[in-house]
C-alpha cells in the first residue's frame, strides 16, 4: 500500500523524513531511557532502601516515558516503510527480523524489567529506610532479574541497530 499516492515528489521525500526523524527520536528516547534506568538500578542496590525507594520512584517515571516512545518505534516504521514507494519492502527479511527483536524488546521489559522494577521498588518502601537494600534477599533476587532484562534489552538494542544499518537481505 502507498500512502498519498500522486502527491508531489518533494512533498513526500519531506514527509518520508519527517517520519525517519520522529522514529528516530522515539529510539532514543525509548532506549536512552532503559539505558539509564540501569544506572539507577545499579546505584539502588549500593545504598539504602529509603535511598533506593526514591531511584525507583524516578526509575519508574523514565520507564513511563521510555516504553511509550518504544511502543511508537514499529509504528513510524511501518509508516516509513509505507511512504519508501517500493524502496522497502515488508518482504525484505532485515524487516521482518526488526519486528522479531521489536516485539523481544516489549516482551522483556514487561516480562523482567518492570514486572520487577515495580517489585523492588514496593519491597524498597516497605523495609527499614536505613537497611542496606541490597542486603535484602526478596530485593536482591528482583534486583537480578532486572539486570538480567536490562542486559538482554541491551544486546537486542545492539541487534535492532545492527539490522537498521546493515539491512541484511534487502
Amino acid at each position: 500500500m502507498r500512502i498519498a499516492r500522486g502527491l508531489p515528489s518533494d512533498f513526500m521525500e519531506t514527509l518520508y523524513n519527517i517520519v525517519l526523524v520522529l522514529h528516530i527520536i522515539v529510539a532514543v528516547v525509548g532506549f536512552g531511557g532503559m539505558a539509564t534506568m540501569s544506572a539507577y538500578n545499579s546505584r539502588a542496590m549500593r545504598t539504602t532502601a529509603g535511598r533506593a525507594a526514591t531511584l525507583f520512584e524516578t526509575t519508574v517515571d523514565v520507564t513511563k516515558v521510555a516504553h511509550g516512545a518504544m511502543y511508537a518505534v514499529a509504528p513510524l516504521g511501518i509508516v516509513l516503510v509505507s511512504l519508501s514507494d517500493g524502496g522497502v519492502e515488508f518482504s525484505e527479511l532485515w524487516i521482518s527480523l526488526s519486528f522479531l527483536v521489536w516485539f523481544a524488546m516489549i516482551g522483556v521489559a514487561h516480562a523482567l524489567v518492570l514486572k520487577n522494577l515495580k517489585l523492588v521498588s514496593a519491597r524498597a518502601n516497605e523495609l527499614d529506610p536505613t537497611v542496606d537494600f541490597a542486603r535484602d534477599s526478596q530485593a536482591l533476587e528482583g534486583l537480578k532479574k532486572m539486570g538480567m532484562g536490562d542486559g538482554i534489552g541491551q544486546l537486542l538494542l545492539v541487534a535492532a541497530l545492527v539490522l537498521m544499518v546493515w539491512q541484511p537481505g534487502s
